[in-house]
């Protein structure tokens, strides 16, 4: 009589091992109904205490000689009989391809038959252990994906290929097993008590392993912890800059309008009135910035194309940054040859006269500007800067006509709403002419060249530059794309230049 047992599919946390096959067992006595509850019951009693269902009932199958079976396999199912399925149903077998042993009657043996429980218990024993270390090693690999972590990423997946590997071995482990439990009792015993150091050796070392897994996982959700609250603080800190310039506008801007509407009487020029003046120049040709690339926009212009033809090859790292050279444009027009007083010769002979002329003009509106006594230069610089910086296929692709440049070639001021825009850019721009040239000596303007190192001394980025790239031997030192506002130098005093400065992938000439 033989009995061919496959192996039992078990549900370890959710973890399935194979799809099984049945048994089929020909009951050739018709005896089967009361042969099945003795050894039903003989399962319960096993060496007086209770085993796995599956192997304690195939130990008593062998026990009663009045019963033969035989196993029907085609290799992937099987028949097992109702009233054994309803016996028996946490118990399910392995497809007749996996391994397998023969219980001869010797199983009958109660010590062969704990020998045989040993083997499957000392099996899920290390199943259980090596899954539970799996599954801080699954934990530790995706803690490693958010945020992204080479380093951690590739330690957890080795971590996770060892537990593999470990119920790999596992597996045959327990096929050599089953070899040596159906040779002999002789070879039984010796494994059994194999078993039982095995047991004892392995179970300290995965005890061992489980807390370092435990150390482990914990560092790395420390590491996850320090990376997220790191990331939080940068965020903090760049809002903490934005914040920091909208302040330092406001006050800037309240402080000028405070001199327009309640000019203070300065006798001399100063640093303070140049730093006004320079503001001022800014905050007007950035307004004036938005109303040229809103015109663009309507008369559907490519403004890649027209930011590459002002400052070739630059790379933005934002799509909003090419802003900044439509306005380097406008500084670039309205302050051409500025260090000799304008290319048309037209600032007062004298500092006296140019503080008196910036004195009087900087309260007014732009259109009483060109009326007053002073107004016949500040003019003709409004009708030579609209010539430069407006371009005729610009004003045609803008207005369909030439009608506000021909006004201003015969020397008159189109009433238009773009043209008076423009009145209010070219007021800021002429003030700074006056009162650069206030000084003795005069103010003196600088700008730097494209791939220049970035220098906070006298430069001001108008993006944000973090701040580990500055003192680091291991990152490139930001450069400069181009110069947006140029900077002034009067005395000991340094009124920084605004540029762009370009991302560190694209810094090198």
């Amino acid at each position: 009589m033989s009995l061919t047992y496959t192996k039992g599919l078990f549900l370890l946390q959710g973890i399935s091992m194979e799809s099984v096959s049945d048994l089929s067992y020909n009951n050739k006595t018709n005896g089967y109904p009361t042969s099945f509850e003795f050894l039903s019951s003989r399962a319960r009693l096993v060496n007086g205490k209770s085993v796995l269902k599956a192997s304690a009932l195939v130990a008593a199958w062998d026990d009663c000689t009045d019963c033969s079976e035989s196993v029907v396999s085609n290799g992937s199912s099987g028949v097992l009989s109702p009233s054994t399925e309803a016996e028996i149903p946490d118990a399910e077998f392995a497809d007749a391809g996996s391994h397998m042993f023969d219980l001869s009657p010797s199983t009958t043996n109660p010590n062969q038959l704990l020998l045989k429980v040993h083997v499957m218990e000392a099996l899920i024993s290390g199943i259980f252990s090596t899954v539970s270390s799996l599954k801080k090693a699954y934990a530790s690999l995706q803690s490693a994906h958010v945020p992204l972590d080479a380093e951690r990423l590739q330690l957890a997946d080795k971590a996770v290929v060892t537990e593999l590997k470990r119920l790999a071995a596992l597996k045959q482990s327990y096929k050599e097993r089953l070899l040596l439990v159906g040779s002999s009792m002789a070879k039984n015993n010796l494994l059994d008590s194999q078993e039982g150091n095995d047991n004892k050796q392995e179970q300290p070392l995965m005890s061992y392993e489980a807390v370092i897994n435990s150390f482990y996982s914990e560092i790395q959700s420390k590491n996850a912890l320090i990376d997220s609250l790191q990331n939080k603080l940068s965020q903090v800190t760049l809002k903490k800059n934005k914040l920091e310039k909208q302040a330092k506008r406001l006050e800037q801007k309240v402080t000028r309008e405070s001199y327009v509407d309640h000019p203070v009487e300065d006798s001399l020029p100063s640093s303070h009135l140049l730093e006004s003046a320079v503001l001022g120049a800014s905050e007007a040709s950035r307004t004036f910035a938005k109303l040229l690339i809103s015109l663009m926009r309507i008369a559907r212009w490519d403004l890649d194309a027209a930011a590459n033809s002002i400052e070739p090859g630059i790379s933005y790292s934002r799509m909003s940054h090419k802003k900044f050279v439509f306005e380097s444009y406008i500084y670039q027009r309205m302050l051409n040859e500025f260090e000799n007083g304008s290319k048309l010769s037209i600032l007062p002979q004298s500092k006296e006269h140019c503080f008196e002329q910036f004195r009087e003009l900087r309260g007014m509106n732009p259109h009483t500007a060109l009326l007053s006594a002073g107004g016949n230069s500040f003019s003709k610089y409004c009708l030579g800067r609209f010539l430069d910086l407006v371009h005729p296929k610009m004003e045609e692709s803008f207005f369909g006509n030439l009608d506000q440049r021909n006004e201003v070639m015969n020397g008159l001021h189109p009433q238009t709403q773009f043209y008076q825009n423009f009145l209010k850019l070219a007021k800021a721009m002429w003030l700074l002419h006056l009162i650069a040239f206030s000084f003795e000596p005069h103010a003196r303007i600088f700008q730097v060249k494209r791939n220049t190192e970035f220098s906070p001394l006298y430069m001001e980025s108008l993006v944000r530059i973090p701040k580990s790239d500055f003192g680091n031997a291991d990152v490139e030192v930001p450069r400069v794309g181009f110069t947006v506002m140029p900077g002034f130098r009067v005395g000991n005093t340094v009124i920084k230049c605004q540029v762009y400065v370009l991302p560190a992938s694209s810094g090198k000439p």
